[in-house]
């Protein structure tokens, strides 16, 4: 009898700075695109991780959730909390946005997925409680 395929997630915080800016526009079109974003700013960011695969019969679990919250402290939390993201290294040269944060953290966390146990299925990052982007990787389109 096949396994049923689950779907889980670990959800981390934190606290960090952008400003939304490219460098490529003037000023003026800069604060007309971005408007009070422009300036720096902050949110308590919410990063939700989730990966999918067929339940073990064995362990009762798609993958070890403890795997997943080391690599999402090592690349989310330790990288970003109380940081300026427009001066982290692997964010620069992008607008920093919650779509643009969503998919280089997909790119990191998905990097490490051979320690994960199951493939990565999607990142949201949710700027509030009532803003987020979600990315599902390359292949959804997405």
């Amino acid at each position: 009898m096949p396994q049923p395929v689950l779907t889980i997630t670990h959800r981390m915080e934190f606290a960090g700075a952008h400003r939304m800016d490219n460098p490529v526009l003037s000023a003026e079109r800069n604060q007309e695109v971005f408007g009070a974003c422009n300036r720096i700013h902050g949110h308590n960011y919410t990063v939700e991780a989730s990966l999918a695969g067929p339940l073990d019969p064995e362990t009762g679990m798609v993958a070890n959730l403890v795997d997943l919250m080391r690599v999402m402290r090592e690349e989310v939390f330790e990288q970003l909390d109380h940081r300026l993201l427009n001066e982290v290294e692997w964010l620069q040269g992008i607008v920093v946005s919650a779509e643009t944060l969503a998919v280089a953290l997909w790119e990191r966390i998905a990097a490490r997925e051979d320690e994960l146990g199951a493939p990565l299925v999607s990142i949201r990052v949710c700027e509030s409680a009532a803003a987020w982007a979600e990315y599902r990787g390359p292949a959804s389109g997405s």
